[in-house]
């Protein structure tokens, strides 16, 4: 199919997915008119029942006016542009979303927060509301199909079941029409729905599964099975208050009649625990005000007051902090103990550390003289670090060093990778940039070489790119490849940062801007130095001060 024109408008020119209901196609149009550049859309190809007492065509056409309608009125759900048959299969022609799906934010053995959960809840619910309101049942909700919008940070929702069911219609021997398999993903897919008899309620179950498996950091197929009540068994392995395990636990009961009866429901339960606020709470940022550090919110109000010599970015509730660091030469802060803050701006673990790191799936690394050592969030020592140095926990593996070489470790302080790096990285997305006699290359948790070594920089993968340098920095060339090692994107420039929603700096000319996933510049270069977006807002540097801009490039503080 690559190559291919449909209708004399759509070139198909990537293979996004293959299933038993078809073909999904990356695409670009309109070729049948003088546009440049030609838009991308996603081609879905569906394969027509044998069947031919079925009227497919008339089913085609009334499910795919039900996803016209809900593209249209929604704005967290793709617009369908076309649908059309040619050589007995049906195709839609729906929005291409520029972004990336959750399967890249909820990953194995990394718990998200409680504020994070809820504010996915939060969004789906509200989009799923719309669907079933028009009753609608999605049928497939898993991370998957829950894409992370670059130009905006919302959430959308993808790959409705609804036009999947055509592809599987027969006869049975009462001669009534039905479908031959069950629409939906294993893990996340509820009896009913697994038995042909989908509900509303199948979509609240399928998204409490999700929710449990970002808050546990544990995929659906390793959560244990009560065998006499058929429940899934997850709290004991999750961190979060009594009102989100209740709803959680009724998003997921076994019987459909206990749970939400839909999207509505759950939400207005969500509005009466009063957990919806908690979704609002983005983390704060620090800010340097005179000599001392305090926080900021999104809107550049100052919600913790400057009182702190250092202080780090919150993750998982906490930031480090520091207290009595003092200036030593060219006005650096050293020295000082290191303690940690929740979000109220309340001491939780007394400062008594020489260094401290960010936490990470519930641990952090501390340093107190030459001793390292993991705490957990009360401050508990979990792991007594026996090597000559060590780093935090990352996708549930930790960089160590022993001698002059560096592997990894997983939660039982046990190497799982041997120390055999001159130099290595934190896993992201499944990959770690590792380096040996000064070229740069990737390896897997298993510790295999996947991408070989042979760039003179290589970058973390971040939303599904990382950026390499072949050459020096003074002459060398930048660009971004994917996981396969293909150079996707290359920038004009001899240094760049890693994508963060949508967005990754390159610097031009002594000066910092910001690319799109296009490559196209959408923040001219005038920063000393680019932050990560996040939450819709980045730190940069400019006139001697940190500031924070928004998508626009506009300065918010």
């Amino acid at each position: 199919m690559i190559g291919h024109i449909l209708r004399r408008r759509y070139k198909i020119i990537k293979e996004l997915g293959l299933g038993g209901f078809g073909e999904t196609y990356l695409a670009e149009w309109p070729q049948d008119l003088p546009v440049t550049p030609k838009y991308k859309c996603v081609i879905k190809r569906l394969i027509k029942p044998s069947t031919p007492e079925l009227d497919t065509e008339e089913r085609f056409k009334k499910e795919a006016a039900t996803l016209f309608k809900l593209g249209k009125e929604h704005p967290q759900i793709p617009e369908l542009y076309d649908f059309f048959e040619e050589n007995r299969e049906f195709y839609l022609v729906q929005e291409f979303i520029e972004g990336h799906d959750l399967s890249n934010e909820i990953v194995s053995g990394e718990p998200w927060s409680e504020a994070d959960i809820i504010q996915l809840l939060q969004e789906i619910l509200e989009v799923l509301a719309f669907v079933h309101e028009n009753n609608v049942i999605h049928r497939d909700i898993k991370p998957l199909n829950l894409m992370r919008r670059y130009p905006d940070n919302k959430l959308v929702l993808i790959d409705f079941g609804i036009v999947k069911e055509i592809s599987n219609l027969s006869l049975n021997a009462q001669g009534e029409i039905s479908s031959t398999i069950s629409i939906g993903t294993r893990g996340y897919m509820p009896s009913e729905q697994y038995h042909g008899h989908p509900k509303l309620c199948s979509d609240i179950y399928a998204l409490g599964i999700t929710a449990i498996q970002a808050l546990t950091g544990v995929s659906p197929h390793e959560l244990r099975i009560d065998s006499d009540t058929l429940e899934v068994l997850w709290i004991e392995q999750a961190q979060a208050s009594n009102a989100l395990v209740e709803i959680l636990t009724k998003m997921v009961r076994y019987s459909s009649q206990q749970r939400y009866s839909d999207a509505g429901e759950a939400l207005q339960a969500l509005k009466q625990a009063g957990l919806l606020s908690l979704s609002l709470a983005i983390s704060p940022r620090p800010i340097k005000i005179g000599d001392q550090y305090g926080y900021i919110d999104l809107t550049g109000r100052i919600i913790i007051q400057p009182q702190f010599d250092l202080a780090g970015e919150f993750s998982e509730g906490l930031a480090a902090v520091n207290f009595g660091a003092q200036k030593s030469l060219f006005s650096l802060k050293k020295g000082g103990k290191w303690g940690y803050i929740d979000m109220s701006g309340q001491l939780v673990i007394p400062p008594q550390f020489d260094a401290a790191e960010k936490f990470s799936e519930g641990l952090t690394l501390v340093q107190t003289g030459e001793k390292f050592d993991y705490i957990n969030k009360s401050g508990q020592i979990i792991i007594q670090s026996e090597f000559d140095e060590a780093w935090g926990f990352k996708e549930g593996l930790a960089l160590v060093q022993m001698g002059d070489k560096l592997g990894y470790i997983g939660k039982s302080g046990q190497i799982v990778i041997q120390p055999q790096f001159d130099e290595a990285e934190y896993f992201f997305e499944g990959l770690a940039v590792v380096c040996i006699n000064e070229k740069y290359g990737y390896i897997n948790k298993a510790g295999h070489l996947v991408i070989q070594i042979q760039f003179d920089y290589a970058g973390n993968f971040c939303e599904g790119l990382a950026v390499i340098r072949i050459g020096d920095q003074a002459n060398g060339q930048c660009a971004y490849i994917d996981k396969t090692g293909q150079i996707i994107l290359q920038p004009q420039c001899g240094l760049a940062v890693e994508f963060s929603e949508g967005f990754a700096g390159i610097k031009i000319d002594k000066k910092w801007g910001f690319i799109n996933k296009s490559g196209q510049l959408v923040i001219q270069p005038k920063f000393y130095s680019p932050g990560r977006f996040y939450g819709g807002i980045a730190k940069v540097f400019v006139g001697g001060q940190e500031r924070y801009i928004d998508k626009m490039g506009k300065f918010i503080y």
